[in-house]
C-alpha cells in the first residue's frame, strides 16, 4: 500500500513539472510573438523652428543641407527658439551637413544671446528671449519615451499676418540697417524689421 502512495506521489509531482515546463516555454512563445512597437522618430525640415514644437524634449531626425545661410539660428551652444532646430544642431556640431538623429530639450530664456561663427554656420545674436534649446547626439535616454509625433504650436495671429509690430523688444543699428526685434502675436515669433529711411547695402 505504501508503495502504491510513493508511485501516486511521484506521478503527480511529474505531472506539475510537465505542465510547469509547458507553461514556461508556451510563455517564452507568446512573449516572442508578441513585438513592441517600434519607435519612429519624427522627421522635420531645416526650416523649423523649436518655438514651433510644443514638446519639451524631443527625438527628430534632420535632413541633408541644413547649413544654408537662409535657416537663422540665433545664439551658441544655448540657441533662442526661434532658431532652426536643424541650423542650431549643425552650428552646434552635433551634425554635419548631412543631418540626422539629434535630441533637443527646453531651456530657460536667456537675457542675451551671442552670435558667431562654427561648422559652416554663422548664428546671430539676440537681445533676449523667452524660450531657449539645446541640442545633442541623437541618443535617447533609460527611462525617457519621446514622442514619435510633435506637437505645434498654433498659426501667426492675425497682426503677425498683417506685418503689425505689437510689441518691440529691441531696436538695433548695425552699418547702415536699423532693425527692430519684433513679437508677433501670440506665436512669438521675432521679424526684424527695416527702417523707413533706404537701405544701403552692408558688406559683412
Amino acid at each position: 500500500m505504501g508503495i502504491v502512495v510513493l508511485t501516486m506521489k511521484a506521478s503527480v509531482i511529474e505531472m506539475f513539472l510537465v505542465l510547469l515546463v509547458t507553461g514556461i516555454q508556451s510563455n517564452k512563445e507568446m512573449t516572442k510573438k508578441i513585438k513592441r512597437p517600434k519607435f519612429t522618430v519624427p522627421q522635420i525640415n531645416c526650416d523649423v523652428k523649436a518655438g514651433k514644437i510644443m514638446n519639451p524634449e524631443f527625438l527628430v531626425k534632420c535632413p541633408a543641407g541644413c547649413q544654408d545661410p537662409r535657416y537663422h539660428v540665433y545664439g551658441t551652444d544655448v540657441y533662442a527658439s526661434y532658431s532652426s532646430v536643424c541650423g542650431a544642431a549643425v552650428h552646434s556640431g552635433v551634425l554635419d551637413n548631412s543631418g540626422g538623429k539629434i535630441l533637443v530639450r527646453k531651456v530657460a530664456g536667456q537675457s542675451g544671446y551671442h552670435g558667431s561663427y562654427s561648422n559652416g554656420v554663422w548664428s546671430l545674436s539676440l537681445p533676449r528671449w523667452r524660450e531657449s534649446f539645446v541640442v545633442s547626439e541623437g541618443k535617447p535616454q533609460k527611462g525617457v519615451t519621446y514622442p514619435s509625433a510633435l506637437t505645434y504650436s498654433s498659426s501667426k495671429s492675425p497682426a503677425a499676418k498683417a506685418g503689425k509690430c505689437p510689441h518691440v523688444i529691441s531696436s538695433k543699428s548695425s552699418g547702415f540697417v536699423n532693425r527692430q526685434y519684433c513679437v508677433l502675436g501670440d506665436s512669438a515669433e521675432i521679424s526684424i524689421l527695416p527702417s523707413q529711411a533706404p537701405l544701403t547695402p552692408v558688406i559683412f
